[in-house]
């Protein structure tokens, strides 16, 4: 879709969700993540009016100035410039969940907040290039969350399959990289976009609280997190040669070291990062000779199917799902589009 200019007809941002399939938590001390933007979208419709208004479906409004502390990811994004045209921007991130779950809508940890951050970025300026998308967003959301890595922001903002790294020192950053706020990221494209598989391991995890317990665990006893970070690392390393090579095989065994590598940060840490269901589906992903580990901070949240082949890995889907899990085929997504809103 072409981009468009503010202030005119009405239009509307789709921004891709992300899993992070490996290197999670070592991403945070520069190693490299394995990342993926997947077609789950996040959208900011902007209408033109006489003045700002921002809302979010299911989470309030607010107009700039009015020292209010709603959308506090939005407000951020507004706080970085440059401003906005007038108009209204309606954030919907609804398509991150589950509908259908037991319980209702259930929010499946793709992303949610970074999305919606890159959508308001985009949407009040519509033409930049997907580095300057990041570098607002990622200043924004950590100004709200205080820590992330950014990989998030840069699945929505980039899309595709990628290998993503960060400094938190944004001098140490190789040319090229996208400086956002205290830190730079550095997206490596990869070329081959098989579909991703994941289950809903039960519960949406908290990212802050769970990095904060992994954090504590590191001030007690460094040296420990440095060796649990290092064999993270060595998986997500391999796990990105694997996909770009188009090696399932040896992307099997990069996910289920790195499955062992949560576990022994989860054990270590006493951080609750790999739930029962994921040691469950884990056992189930070994039966078909496949993978299943827990993506982004783990907890609760989604968990990675990956089997040997195609085959295995429908046959794995579908003997997670008829266990009780949901089950979800994500295809790898493309950077956010801007197009004409529908009418």
């Amino acid at each position: 879709m072409a981009p468009l200019a503010p202030g005119g007809a009405p239009y509307v941002v789709q921004v891709p969700g992300k899993l992070i399939l490996l290197g999670e938590y070592a991403v945070l001390r520069g190693a490299p993540a394995l990342v993926v933007a997947v077609d789950r979208f996040a959208t900011c419709t902007v209408t033109p009016a006489g003045r700002v208004a921002i809302s979010g479906v299911g989470l309030g409004s607010f107009e700039p100035g009015d020292g209010g502390d709603s959308l506090p990811f939005a407000r951020a994004v507004l706080a970085q410039g440059p401003p906005p045209a007038p108009g209204h921007y309606r954030i919907d991130t609804q398509a991150f969940g589950d509908a259908d779950a037991p319980g209702g809508w259930t929010k499946l940890g793709l992303g949610s907040s970074a999305a919606s951050t890159v959508a308001l970025a985009r949407a009040v300026d519509p033409q930049a290039a997907p580095a300057a998308i990041y570098r607002r967003a990622q200043a924004a959301h950590r100004a709200v969350q205080g820590t992330g890595s950014g990989a998030d922001i840069a699945a929505s903002a980039a899309g595709g399959a990628f290998a993503y790294q960060w400094w938190a020192d944004g001098a140490q950053a190789p040319a090229g990289a996208w400086g956002a706020g205290d830190g730079a990221g550095q997206v490596t494209p990869l070329a081959h976009r098989q579909a991703v598989w994941a289950a809903w391991a039960g519960a949406p995890a908290s990212t802050p609280a769970l990095v904060g317990q992994v954090q504590a665990f590191g001030a007690r006893q460094p040296a420990a997190l440095a060796a649990r970070y290092a064999d993270l690392a060595a998986a997500a390393a391999a796990g990105i040669a694997a996909w770009g090579a188009g090696d399932r095989g040896a992307l099997v065994q990069a996910a289920r070291a790195g499955g062992a590598a949560m576990q022994a940060l989860a054990a270590d840490s006493g951080a609750p990062l790999v739930a029962a269901a994921h040691l469950t589906l884990a056992r189930l992903a070994a039966d078909v000779g496949g993978a299943s580990k827990p993506t982004g901070a783990g907890g609760g949240d989604l968990a990675w199917l990956i089997g040997p082949d195609a085959d295995a890995e429908a046959r794995l889907a579908q003997t997670a799902q008829g266990a009780g899990f949901r089950v979800y085929r994500f295809e790898i997504a493309a950077e956010a589009a801007v197009g004409p809103a529908p009418p």
